[in-house]
This record gives structure tokens, C-alpha cells and sequence, in this order.
């Protein structure tokens, strides 16, 4: 592979990953629903990977399904934001560099496995791999969920507070 036939469309992701990574480094106030809308794009980010490299077998979609659901129910004790604030119908996030390092996970994990299938590595039809690649993409996109499930928790139950006072 020579650089000439080197897509240049990942480093356009990579730039918009990290800029919008490193906004969620600094503390902002944010709807619960724009953080569903980014697990969510996370998660068709991530699901896509796995697709697109493996199709859409048992093995890939188990794997990846397994992974997701582990982070998305039992991550958020580890992955939920700390120090959140009602401010209005809105909730204060502190920064956190967390997000940017899960959407770098996806995007290596998705630039390797592009890479791979672009030298044709035999690796890629190993059952044991495909299975720790989906889950590994499963597990980071899950984290996504794990963190906007949070922040959705939070919102409902000091709304629920405030409502009830």
C-alpha cells in the first residue's frame, strides 16, 4: 500500500472526533438528549466497524452484542460523570477527557481493522479474533450508553426531587 492509495477520508473523522472529544474535555451544560444522540452515533460508528469488516454472522453480532450490553448495564459505576448540576431543564457536565478516549478506542479499533482488511491479514478469519475485535467495539460503544444512562438517571431523579419539593 503506498501513500498515494491511502484514503484521506479517516483523518477527517479523526479531526471531528477530536474536536468534538476535546469539547467534552471542558465543562458545558447539555441536554441528556444530545448525549443519547452521541451514544448513539457511537454506537452506528461501532456497529458499522463490525459489519463492514466481519458482516453480519452470529459470531460478530454476539460478540459485539455481549460487549455492549456488559458496559452499557454494569458501566456506569466506573464510566458515569461525577459533579453533575441541574442548571434549568439542562444538566452541568464537569469535563471529562473519558469520551474522547472511548471515541479514539473505536476509531483505532476501526482504522485497524480497515487497515487489516486492506492488506488482506489472515487474522481477520480467525473466529477468536473476530470475536475479541466485536467486543471490544461492543464494550466502547457500550460506554457511551453506560454514560448517557447516567446522565439521563441524574436528570430524572433531581427533576423528580425538585417536582416533588
Amino acid at each position: 500500500m503506498n501513500a498515494a492509495s491511502f484514503p484521506l477520508w479517516p483523518f477527517a473523522i479523526l479531526a471531528v472526533l477530536l474536536a468534538l472529544g476535546y469539547r467534552q474535555s471542558r465543562s458545558r451544560i447539555v441536554q441528556p438528549a444530545t448525549l443519547v444522540r452521541l451514544a448513539a452515533a457511537m454506537l452506528a460508528l461501532s456497529l458499522y466497524g463490525v459489519i463492514a469488516t466481519f458482516g453480519a454472522g452470529v459470531v460478530p453480532m454476539l460478540a459485539w452484542a455481549a460487549g455492549f450490553a456488559a458496559t452499557a448495564r454494569f458501566g456506569a459505576p466506573l464510566l458515569a460523570p461525577r459533579g453533575l448540576a441541574r442548571e434549568g431543564g439542562a444538566v452541568r457536565m464537569p469535563g471529562s477527557w473519558v469520551p474522547m478516549s472511548l471515541m479514539m478506542g473505536i476509531f483505532v479499533a476501526k482504522f485497524g481493522l480497515g487497515f487489516a482488511t486492506g492488506v488482506h491479514a489472515e487474522v481477520l478469519h480467525e473466529a477468536w479474533f473476530i470475536a475479541a475485535a466485536c467486543a471490544v467495539l461492543g464494550l466502547l460503544s457500550g460506554a457511551f450508553s453506560a454514560r448517557a444512562k447516567a446522565v439521563h438517571r441524574f436528570d430524572s431523579t433531581v427533576g423528580a426531587v425538585r417536582a416533588a419539593a
